[in-house]
């Protein structure tokens, strides 16, 4: 049975993404962003304590813990309008940007605007951004 843990090399406060990620086998990056967007809409403190709660509760991985493989979302400059970040999620699950930004505007509008457009920011100085023709032969 899989085991969740925090992750000790793909961490960057607790690791609780990436040890979620490792378990559920998807980039940590996107359940930062999912994070960071929860906490714009929800506000910081609430989610903060569920954060450090999680880091209480969750072990750190063992020794000897094998790292799971996944797919990793990077910022690419083919298909992007305006940093890439919308282009490059639309990549990594494999649909049209188009939908990607008509799905983005219409949250944006939801949403006042504000947090979708901090999400976006920094959606862009947390995905790492490689070359297109790399990640083809890597991913």
């Amino acid at each position: 049975m899989k085991k969740l843990y925090r992750s000790k090399k793909n961490n960057k406060i607790l690791g609780i993404c990436g040890g979620l990620g490792e378990y559920f086998e998807i980039d940590p990056t996107l359940l930062r962003l999912i994070l960071i967007f929860i906490m714009i809409l929800t506000g910081i403190v609430p989610v903060l304590i569920g954060y450090f709660i999680g880091g209480l509760i969750i072990p750190l991985a063992p020794k000897g813990h094998e790292e799971s493989h996944y797919k990793k979302l990077y910022r690419v400059k083919k298909d992007a309008k305006f940093g890439g970040v919308l282009a490059s999620i639309a990549r990594y699950f494999k649909l049209d940007p188009t939908l990607i930004r008509i799905i983005f505007i219409i949250l944006m509008l939801i949403t006042a605007v504000f947090p979708m457009l901090i999400s976006y920011l920094i959606a862009w100085v947390i995905i790492p951004e490689k070359d297109y023709i790399e990640i083809d032969i890597n991913n």
